[in-house]
């Protein structure tokens, strides 16, 4: 059980709770009379259009709401009388209206905004201001610190799945892999430090690493909005330093009516010279059921892409002083390139039934399929096991060194399903909202091969000619002729992985007074079990002496297309295919000793990780005139249990496997409070403090390890282990969040706002380079007293970390046409590793993974039927991963901004064509060791072209 100061402090906590509860109670208590209800509907003039976020004010009780769910609103308890209903929304005038409130009756009021039709259709209607508005409108009316993204703003850029569309937001930055975006940072800070949900319930990661999900796998058609919110209050899952996102899909009360959508497109990608379809749709409508209300909505998105890379990748670490020269260069380096045929499923299904003002049920499905078929052709210059020639600070010559080539094929399948059933009820002065959540991701490796050439006599001379992203790499002919190439391995493997969740929750509000200020009591429970399992299997195969044709000329279909150097013959995967099927499977007499052991450490990769999380919380809402405090405590109470090995290679004969099990309890304590002050109609002040936490990633605390490699160099038996594993000990992140912000909200639409921001971070978790402090005969005793080096990379626990940053957002839609969107968050951290053991290093860092700067820039025009934006996302650079042995080897990931393009063209009412232009200025991604000189890893993706057309009926 862990126990710490500030999060904590057993029967004082326990005592805190049971107090509040106790207070709670009390005020629910409180008698408060609930004469009326008053509902009602915000919407354009001719009421097609209909607007949430806006503001709606009772200015005689001071009570305040916002509307939602298609421009409705309500209020319940409001004694008989009339009263002023005042509507505010961004980008029209308010709207006052005289109401009357009679005992037991609900007064239904519909409301219209804008006197100017044509400002209406033009400003905050249709089109990129309409999205940016609607956008902020929610954010304003917000409790706590909120970025919001529209379904509208979704549709004006080139984004083609969750994460891209994220990116725009302020402080949010992404991930990409293959040029794709896929996981989701926000305020600079590691994506493992967020928390994601779809329609309340939280999202299964597929990947066998990873708690975050990678949003890549949820087309952007399928949203009605994004939310991030990055201030928590007690009602939220703790679990979050960097924000929680939110992922809203259809509903059908979103709209008015019956309505649909349908899109279809080509993709072209550059570097591969190839086009894919994409075709999505989406249907809603809402039908009278015996007095009540039944929405219907669904969408479908299926796309299919063919695109690659191409990759030049250092392997490991540096040598700060290569063969005693005296100076830095890399042991490995490896061209890489990728084809890539991708293909997306995305369906939804939801229904909203309302059979009474007071009373409303829904069922949220949502599915997703991800399908990933990788070629890879690689070679892998290993300059360590040759002999060196010459050396400088840009160049080098290796003598008799050794080359590989090989060939992965790869399918992988991800599935993520998603079912909500819930309901609310209001009687009187109580609401009561309950539901139950199912979701499950699964991710399938099924066949995967792996096959390996090594040179039969040694490559004559190697080496490189200059350092940087892209070293020009150099070998003599025999390096690259195939007839001296020989089959040396072959790894056969099917891998599962499974993340089942099942989450329920219990939420009660009391609508009351305090004081004579209005305002509310709520308090629930939530309880979350999780199980996530991996399997894996791997087959080793290395004697093929007995085999005819296994020289690489009997493999080959022509040369690798390669922009980044010279790479040579390409492997065909049918060839490689028809001997593997022939030869290889169902053969007992192709494995060596050492192949039969290493396929026992490979396999014993298994693990099963539960966790269970129970939370309770109360929290309370008050209005005292224009200030609103949101305020309460959370616990929660997690329940940690992992299963799987120890794995070690003995010897070149054998392997020894272990089982193990870990067990790890927590319980926490999260306080928090969110102050929103109305300075005047445009104006508003905000702070917050808050406790969360964040949870290892599931890679962090896996119990087996996941990679332990151990190959011989050159022909001097001697050998080298890399190992790669978990620490199920680690303990999860704590953090105080401190926030302050001002936003300003002129007449027309256009907002601006700053925020700062500070966060005391303790046990952040960070990968390292441990061989200094990790024993090797943990993983390979049997080759100890041969190792030459050893490099093992696991997760620690550092001390603490200060965390500052800055937030400026700035929105301006212009009466010419013109849009500008620009947004920068500046972050600056320090973190002190405090190991309890010396290295040879500064224990000062930058908090890992976390980006010193993150920035959006749109530029916009829409006149007529023309509309066209011009989108800039920047982040800075990262550091990924420490060598406690050697600072200058430390892992960075370089800046990166990508300049995207979208114009469109309505060509009728209902019909729009549209070209996207995506990564037009052919950024790179690119990770270095110490200096940028110090190659890790470059992958270059060429711009894609989009063209398409919609058609909607709204």
């Amino acid at each position: 059980m862990i126990k710490k100061l500030g999060f904590n402090k057993g029967g004082l906590k326990k005592a805190s709770i049971t107090t509040l509860m106790a207070t709670g109670a009390f005020f629910c208590a409180l008698n408060a009379n609930a004469d009326g209800r008053l509902e009602g509907r915000i919407s354009d003039t001719q009421g097609k259009v209909y607007f949430d976020g806006a503001i709606v004010r009772l200015k005689e009780l001071k009570l305040e709401s916002s509307s939602s769910n298609g421009g409705r609103f309500s209020f319940n308890s409001v004694p008989a009388g009339t009263y002023t209903l005042i509507v505010d929304y961004l980008g029209a005038e308010s709207v006052q209206q005289l109401v009357n409130i009679t005992d037991d009756n609900t007064t239904r009021e519909s409301i219209k905004i804008g006197e100017n039709v044509d400002t209406i259709e033009n400003v905050i209607v249709v089109g990129q201001a309409a999205g940016a508005n609607n956008a902020l409108n929610k954010q304003r009316a917000a409790d706590n610190f909120k970025s919001v993204v529209s379904a509208d703003s979704i549709g004006q850029f080139p984004d083609e799945n969750v994460s891209e569309a994220l990116q725009r937001v302020p402080g949010v930055f992404i991930e990409r892999d293959q040029g794709e975006g896929r996981f989701v940072g926000v305020r600079g800070i590691d994506p493992n430090l967020n928390s994601a949900s779809i329609n309340g319930v939280n999202i299964p990661a597929p990947e066998r690493d990873r708690r975050s999900v990678a949003l890549d796998v949820i087309p952007s058609g399928l949203l009605e909005g994004l939310e991030v919110t990055k201030t928590v209050t007690p009602d939220m899952d703790g679990s979050t330093i960097g924000g929680n996102i939110e992922v809203k899909s259809l509903s059908a009360f979103d709209r008015d009516g019956m309505s649909y959508k349908v899109s279809a497109e080509a993709n072209h990608n550059d570097l591969e010279g190839e086009t894919s379809p994409k075709v999505a749709g989406s249907f809603t409508n809402v039908f009278d059921v015996n007095g009540g209300e039944l929405g219907v909505a669904a969408a479908v998105s299926w796309q299919e892409r063919e695109f690659g890379s191409e990759v030049m990748e250092g392997d490991g670490e540096w040598d700060s002083d290569i063969d005693g020269a005296g100076t830095r260069g890399p042991k490995e380096l490896q061209q890489r390139d990728y084809e890539v045929e991708r293909e997306r499923l995305g369906l939804a299904f939801n229904l909203d039934w309302r059979p009474s003002d007071t009373s409303e049920y829904y069922l949220r499905t949502l599915y997703s399929e991800f399908e990933d078929q990788e070629y890879r052709q690689r070679t892998k210059y290993k300059f360590e096991d040759g002999s060196l020639n010459s050396i400088d600070a840009n160049s080098a010559t290796w003598d008799n060194a050794e080359m590989r080539r090989d060939f992965k094929d790869r399918y992988e399948e991800q599935k993520i399903i998603s079912v909500v059933l819930g309901g609310m009820n209001m009687v009187d002065d109580w609401t009561y909202e309950y539901s139950v959540g199912y979701s499950k991701a699964e991710e399938n490796e099924p066949g995967r091969r792996d096959t390996e050439f090594e040179e039969i006599n040694p490559i004559t001379q190697m080496g490189y000619t200059n350092l940087g992203e892209t070293p020009d790499l150099f070998a003599s002919s025999n390096a690259f002729d195939a007839n001296n190439f020989e089959l040396k391995e072959i790894v056969l493997e099917d891998n599962k992985t499974e993340d089942e969740q099942f989450t329920y929750t219990f939420d009660i509000t009391r609508e009351m007074e305090f004081n004579g200020h209005p305002g509310y009591v709520k308090f629930g429970a939530k309880m979350t079990n999780r199980e996530k399992i991996d399997d894996v299997n791997a087959e080793i195969y290395d004697e093929f002496g007995t085999l005819t044709g296994t020289t690489m000329d009997n493999f080959v279909d022509g040369l690798v297309s390669y922009d980044v150097g010279n790479f040579g013959p390409s492997l065909s995967e049918s060839a490689i295919d028809s001997f593997i099927d022939g030869n290889v499977i169902g053969s007992t007499g192709l494995q060596s000793s050492d192949a039969i052991a290493e396929s026992a450490v490979s396999s014993a990769r298994d693990y099963t990780i539960n966790e269970d999380v129970k939370a309770a919380y109360i929290m309370s809402r008050v209005d005292i005139n224009d200030l609103r405090l949101v305020y309460g405590v959370r616990y929660e109470q997690t329940d940690f249990e992992a299963k799987g090995f120890d794995a070690r290679l003995v010897d070149g004969d054998n392997a020894e496997i272990v089982a193990n099990k870990f067990d790890k309890d927590y319980s926490h304590v999260l306080p928090s409070i969110n102050a929103r002050y109305r300075l005047n109609d445009t104006m508003l002040l905000r702070a917050a403090y808050s406790q969360t936490i964040a949870r290892p990633s599931f890679g962090d605390v896996n119990p087996s390890p996941s990679e332990i490699e151990i190959e011989e160099i050159g022909s001097s038996n001697t050998y080298e282990l890399k190992v790669e594993a978990g620490n199920p000990d680690l303990d999860p992140y704590e953090s105080q969040n401190f926030d302050l912000g001002f936003e300003f909200y002129p007449g027309d639409i256009g907002a601006f706002g700053v925020s700062a921001f500070y966060k005391k971070i303790d046990n952040f978790i960070f990968k390292a380079e441990t061989s200094s402090i990790v024993d090797p005969d943990t993983y390979a005793p049997g080759y100890t007293v041969d190792l030459d080096e050893y490099e093992v990379i696991k997760p620690l626990n550092g001390k603490s970390a200060d965390l500052y940053g800055l937030e400026l957002t700035y929105t301006k839609s212009f009466e010419n046409g013109f849009l500008v969107q620009a947004n920068a968050t500046f972050t600056q951290s320090d973190a002190d590793l405090d190991l309890g053991v010396d290295v040879d290093r500064d224990t000062n860092i930058d908090l890992p993974e976390q980006a010193d700067e993150v920035g959006n820039l749109v530029l916009g025009y829409e006149k007529g039927p023309w509309s066209l934006r011009l989108s800039a996302a920047y982040k800075s650079e990262r550091l990924i991963e420490l060598d406690l042995e050697d600072e200058a080897n430390d892992l960075y990931q370089d800046d990166h901004m990508q300049i995207d393009l979208t114009a469109k063209m309505d060509v009728s009412d209902n019909m729009q064509l549209y070209f996207n232009a995506i990564n037009i200025n052919d950024e790179p991604y690119y990770r270095y060791h110490g200096k940028s000189k110090y190659n890790a890893q470059y992958e270059e993706y060429g711009p894609s072209f989009v063209l398409g057309i919609t058609y909607r009926n709204f």
